[in-house]
């Protein structure tokens, strides 16, 4: 990566760990040589509300503190969130990344897969979240498994200091966290091809 900044905004609902997941992305970037800043958007802070999330990784300390409004990378951590507003902005040529099981990819938000502006790449995370035994009352925490496939897909942060900046901020369950955080890493699939 040059001079040049890399934008991600994650979509999921609070439950989900997508705020922690900002905030264990950037510190990796971190430990990888890079600036990263995290931050989120979300109302009131209940289970189920929408919540964003956005990083902003590169050579340069000084970034803004604003929303991220053309992303080079949108993450959908809940496959349930389907407004086609998930891709407002997403930059030609950027990448749409979405929770969802590979035989339910008509579910993909709005024109996901129409003119090839964007490549597209899924991950079964609330499979894996459920397999690794990461849930809360039922609902699937899917922020690490996610993480291994930003890590992946990206390859702005390696997975061993994913792993170093999870076990700073993740208590519970850190085993099951990591081994899903390698699972998201190995499972993720470029819709139409694999993950390079």
């Amino acid at each position: 990566m040059a001079d040049s900044m890399l934008e991600f905004r994650l979509h999921g609902r609070g439950g989900q760990g997508i705020v922690v997941a900002a905030a264990i992305f950037a510190e990796a970037v971190f430990l990888d040589g890079r600036y990263a800043r995290a931050f989120s958007l979300f109302g009131a802070e209940r289970r189920g509300a929408p919540v964003t999330a956005f990083i902003r990784a590169g050579e340069n300390p000084l970034m803004p503190r604003s929303r991220i409004y053309n992303p080079d990378y949108v993450v959908v951590f809940d496959p349930t969130l389907s407004d086609e507003t998930l891709l407002s902005g997403l930059k030609e040529g950027g990448i749409l990344m979405v929770n969802i099981a590979e035989d339910n990819l008509d579910n993909l938000p709005g024109d996901a897969l129409a003119g090839n502006r964007f490549r597209v790449y899924t991950v079964d995370a609330t499979d894996i979240a459920r397999k690794h035994g990461l849930t809360v009352a039922g609902f699937p925490v899917v922020n690490t498994v996610m993480l291994g496939a930003m890590a992946r897909v990206s390859g702005i942060a390696s997975l061993d200091n994913l792993v170093d900046s999870i076990k700073k901020r993740i208590t519970a369950s850190l085993e099951a966290n990591i081994s899903a955080v390698n699972e998201g890493s190995e499972r993720v699939r470029e819709v139409g091809g694999l993950v390079r």
